[in-house]
């Protein structure tokens, strides 16, 4: 929505407001392809707006991904705390991101796409899809406490969490939630 000439906004609105166009733009487009004019038409800001919010393009690319890190771990532990404990919750993780696959424009994961457009740099996408990667490990192994060996099972559980998130992006094909979940619990009677 642009912002008419003059007009005062909250400055946490217009952040959030830039960082969701520029979300899209990069999530449409790739973060190399777009361009900040393109971020600009989109949020409504000036680059003068996006410049001091973020610094530079890398720096909003940064914020864009880490807004997403913070969302995507909220949604997880609230679909984990709401089912019983043990073997439900590693389930619930697959059920959420089932749906996920179902939505229209479905595009994969965000820092997946942004560390491979990375290629091979060690920037903030590289550095936090490695974080990413990393929570997911970690939440899995807390949730396997009691499983003959919880590293590497979480292991294999993010290998399949990620294979079917880039698999359902690329085929667009929702159903793929539901045949990772069959994996999952063959890995899961395995490890108890």
């Amino acid at each position: 929505m642009p912002v008419k000439a003059g007009e005062r906004l909250d400055p946490e609105a217009t952040r959030a407001r830039i960082l969701k166009a520029a979300a899209e733009v990069f999530g449409r487009r790739g973060i190399h392809a777009a361009g900040i004019n393109e971020i600009v038409e989109a949020a409504g800001a000036s680059k003068l707006t996006i410049y001091k919010n973020f610094g530079s393009k890398e720096g909003l690319v940064e914020a864009v991904l880490t807004d997403r890190t913070q969302r995507v771990r909220a949604w997880h532990h609230e679909a984990v705390d709401a089912a019983p404990p043990g073997r439900a919750q590693v389930l619930a993780v697959f059920d959420l991101v089932a749906t996920w696959y179902a939505e229209a424009g479905f595009r994969g994961c965000a820092m997946m796409n942004a560390a491979t457009e990375d290629r091979g740099q060690d920037g903030a996408p590289r550095r936090l899809a490695q974080d990413h990667l990393r929570f997911y490990r970690e939440l899995f192994e807390r949730l396997l406490a009691g499983a003959r060996d919880p590293g590497v099972t979480a292991r294999q559980l993010v290998v399949v969490l990620e294979g079917a998130t880039l698999i359902s992006a690329i085929d667009q094909d929702p159903g793929l939630g539901a045949e990772a979940r069959v994996i999952v619990e063959t890995l899961l009677d395995a490890a108890f």
